[in-house]
């Protein structure tokens, strides 16, 4: 392989090489970054070649079900209790051949049976084969893991030629209401693992999470070079020895860079976003021209820097452009984005007419917006304060590299802040999404160690609400009014701009790229649908765009592009703690079902020889009843109990395995019928 990360015009690019990468000790150099700080991207190798695992995908076409659905339990429930299936429509006498084992046939008027939560009927399976391993191709290979299902969440793609592949951008999803106790959910590598020595590289295009995220969780299996911007490689930074990740190696690239990795040639875009250091990836090999413009919109006064290159896009037109990929999150948005400096403007004047103390939530990723406070607080003679771990730690960062601009005396300890005059504070915090532990929440609680919101507080939440967090959302807005303060929103005042391009400028893309094709990334099918709508009013053909969802493929060759008949797994695997993978459907699944009706537990005491009751059998209740106030539903559990314990020992050997079960099933019947409820119930004998 050969490199250039210097900028050298397109007759001096290295020609391609199929060699892996070689080791590199002075990868970068201190004029890479700003002031100098290369040695900070530097780790200490060491083995972590085990670190971290995936959930294997389930081929089982039974399980093709609405995700976290009750399965369907058998009606018939023979299960050694008693009587077994019979479908001949006439009664069976009992004989040898049919026995009867252990327990009376059930009569007609026995307890009515709880509904049964049966999942949708399965789609048809997808008759498109799942291809785990690959032999090299002449087709250029394109496969997103992640981000083409859902919106701004775990992006991942994989461009595949011959025998080389590169990853572009691991993120994650938080989870939702359906996922208790899970902390993080990342893309399932399994495709990935199954072609690891093919791995030439990472590629990241900015530092927003559902990008950067999933690092410390993917990473240490592949453990190769990972190509970005100096910012977003010291977000990843932070995240690796907060894992205590060390053996990293980050190689640092820079908008007109021209950088060969394998087969591909990889020329960095400067593009506007809401992150500084945002690239759009030129990605070239034999098969044809990439344009990977990531998130992205145009903004000709942007917080930082220069606006998108639109010389270099027009030069990338020229050469021809095989295919574009383009971000679809706003597709059903008019117009133009707002730009940045308008919400500066807006800020400013919240910050001279508030008489009292100012509050800012927004997302802690947002340095443009962290920027624009600490311009207001600088005009307007305030002093800032950080709150929210997220938020000092990409704040420390952007400044230690040169991208924060902070006055001296401007930003301040926020244990100190308190000291100063009501009207000379600002207090910058995390969430605006509502987050359950973040800072603003707490506030709203009155639990934040040090700020107490009181009447006067001016509260401006500057983010657009992402769908799902509504609800936490309006509960925290409520409890800010309830304890006196004054709440902005982006409904009141522009104190909000989307990072993401608007209809008009998704078309303005499409002109000027000129792509023979174009897959709409980063949304929802319906996203995807309306950017390819939108794509034939730019003088593109419906048939042209091509529609991905998660482990679909799309290889392009001296043919053409299309969608390949094959697929690659995908999945999600879910983080909680350290466990990695660890936590699947049906773990997920009894979470949801103590969550919603609590857990009953029922054990009896038995002598191991006699089987004979030792006591009255035990019951515990969480989440279901409060006992004291139960007793008679707790009595009628007991008399089940022993009403089923006197059936399975009235017959020797006692099959305490089909008690158990039996016990289990009867007693979530009783309940249903006398509650409407169906909570777990775990059924337990000790012999003793």
């Amino acid at each position: 392989m050969t490199e250039n990360s210097t900028g050298n015009s397109p007759d001096t690019a290295p020609t391609p090489n199929q060699n892996n990468l070689p080791a590199r000790k002075d990868i970068i150099a201190s004029d890479s970054l700003p002031n100098g700080r290369a040695e900070a991207f530097r780790g200490e190798a060491v083995d972590i070649s085990d670190a971290g695992s995936v959930l294997k995908p389930n081929s089982n076409p039974q399980n093709n079900q609405k995700p976290f659905g009750r399965p369907r339990r058998n009606r018939n429930r023979s299960r050694n209790r008693g009587y077994q299936e019979n479908t001949s429509g006439t009664p069976e006498p009992q004989t040898a051949a049919n026995p009867v084992e252990d327990r009376p046939r059930p009569k007609k008027n026995r307890l009515p049976r709880r509904p049964r939560y049966s999942p949708p009927r399965a789609k048809e399976e997808d008759p498109r084969p799942t291809v785990i391993r690959r032999a090299p191709s002449k087709n250029l290979r394109i496969i997103p893991l992640g981000g083409s299902k859902e919106i701004g969440e775990k992006n991942m793609l994989v461009f595949e030629y011959d025998n080389d592949i590169i990853i572009v951008d691991a993120g994650i999803q938080f989870p939702d209401a359906s996922m208790p106790g899970i902390d993080y959910v990342i893309c399932d590598t399994t495709y990935l693992e199954e072609n690891k020595e093919r791995i030439r590289a990472f590629v990241v295009t900015h530092g927003h999470e559902d990008h950067i995220g999933g690092f410390p969780f993917i990473w240490p299996k592949f453990q190769v070079p990972i190509y970005t911007a100096p910012l977003t490689a010291g977000l990843i930074k932070a995240k690796f020895e907060e894992h205590g990740i060390q053996g990293y190696e980050f190689r640092i690239i820079q908008p007109n860079d021209k950088v060969q990795i394998g087969a591909f040639m990889i020329e960095p875009v400067r593009m506007t976003h809401s992150i500084p250091d945002i690239l759009g990836l030129a990605i070239t090999c034999p098969a044809g021209l990439v344009y990977h413009a990531t998130d992205w919109k145009f903004d000709f006064t942007p917080a930082f820097g220069e606006s998108t290159d639109f010389a270099k896009l027009a030069e990338l037109a020229e050469r021809g452009v095989t295919v574009l990929l383009s971000d679809s999150t706003n597709v059903l948005e008019p117009g133009y984005t707002m730009s940045e400096q308008v919400v500066s403007r807006t800020l400013e004047e919240i910050f001279l007419n508030a008489k009292g103390r100012i509050i800012v939530s927004s997302f802690s990723s947002r340095i443009d917006r962290i920027q624009h406070v600490v311009t207001a607080c600088a005009n307007t003679g305030r002093r800032l304060a950080l709150a929210g771990r997220s938020m000092e730690r990409n704040a420390n960062i952007a400044m230690e590299l040169g991208y924060l601009k902070a006055p001296k005396g401007v930003i301040s300890d926020i244990r100190t802040i308190n000291s100063a005059p009501d009207d000379k504070v600002v207090v910058m915090c995390t969430g605006s999404q509502g987050e359950e532990y973040s800072a603003l929440v707490r506030m709203s609680n009155g639990e934040h160690r040090h700020i107490k919101i009181k009447s006067g507080d001016t509260v401006v939440v500057s983010a657009k609400p992402i769908p799902g967090n509504e609800r936490g959302i309006d509960q925290t807005i409520n409890n800010l009014y309830r304890l006196g303060a004054e709440v902005i929103t982006n409904k009141e005042l522009d104190i909000h701009s989307s990072g993401h391009a608007n209809r008009e400028e998704m078309k303005l893309l499409i002109s000027l790229i000129k792509p023979k094709y174009l897959i709409p990334i980063h949304g929802d099918y319906r996203r995807f649908v309306e950017h390819a709508k939108l794509a034939t009013s730019a003088g593109m053909k419906y048939e042209d765009c091509l529609i991905l969802e998660n482990g679909s493929v799309a290889e392009f060759d001296e043919k053409g592009g299309r969608i390949s008949d094959e697929r690659v797994p995908v999945g999600q695997v879910l983080i909680d703690g350290s466990g990695v993978g660890d936590v699947g459907e049906i773990v997920l699944r009894d979470r949801q079902t103590m969550a919603k009706d609590g857990v009953f537990l029922i054990i009896l005491t038995v002598d191991r020889k006699t089987g004979r009751l030792v006591s009255s059998p035990d019951v515990i209740s969480r989440g279901f009843v409060y006992m004291k106030e139960s007793e008679e539903l707790i009595g009628g559990a007991r008399a089940l109990s022993r009403k089923l314990h006197g059936q399975f020992t009235a017959k020797r050997p006692i099959k305490w395995d089909a008690f158990k079960k039996a016990l289990r099933d009867d007693m979530s019947d009783f309940l249903f019928q006398k509650t409407q409820r169906t909570p777990m119930v775990i059924s337990a004998v000790i012999q003793v």
